[in-house]
């Protein structure tokens, strides 16, 4: 929540730590509606999945302070709606784990498939990245093919 517009008037520093516990802290059920609203408008779209979690995560946070906050379940829930379609299967195989999936279990689960839905895996398939070890071979192989045909040229 942006609220550096609210300090604008402040003179000190006890004035701004007021106007922060007033704006965030008020656990008014207009501020709460808000946030509750705001969880279920969350969605993903282009960003990254980490910007989405801290998004979500500072909301979550918000009706922490505010003294209503909701279960880990419902967390999740709201998570797992806004998230962009490439994470359907994964979402479903999460969904039926027997444990609760905490927020940095689940930010785990989430990026590693980011990642690979983000790279090319048809191009990696197609043109393997040589591993350094590969790559040297190869161009001692080079190396000696050029030489023997060089070697045998001579003769």
């Amino acid at each position: 929540m942006d609220v550096l517009h609210l300090m604008v008037d402040c003179q000190t520093s006890s004035c701004v730590w007021c106007t922060i516990e007033k704006t965030l802290a008020s656990p008014s059920n207009s501020r709460i509606m808000q946030l509750h609203g705001s969880f279920q408008d969350l969605q993903q779209g282009d960003t990254l999945v980490t910007t989405y979690m801290q998004h979500a995560k500072s909301l979550y946070d918000e009706l922490v302070v505010a003294g209503r906050p909701f279960s880990l379940e419902d967390f999740n829930l709201y998570i797992f709606c806004g998230l962009c379609g490439e994470f359907k299967d994964l979402v479903t195989s999460l969904m039926t784990k027997a444990d609760l999936l905490s927020y940095a279990d689940l930010h785990n689960h989430l990026l590693p498939h980011e990642f690979l839905h983000k790279t090319s895996l048809p191009s990696l398939a197609a043109n393997p990245p040589l591993l350094p070890s590969a790559h040297l071979a190869q161009q001692q192989h080079s190396f000696s093919f050029g030489h023997n045909r060089g070697h045998s040229r001579g003769n």
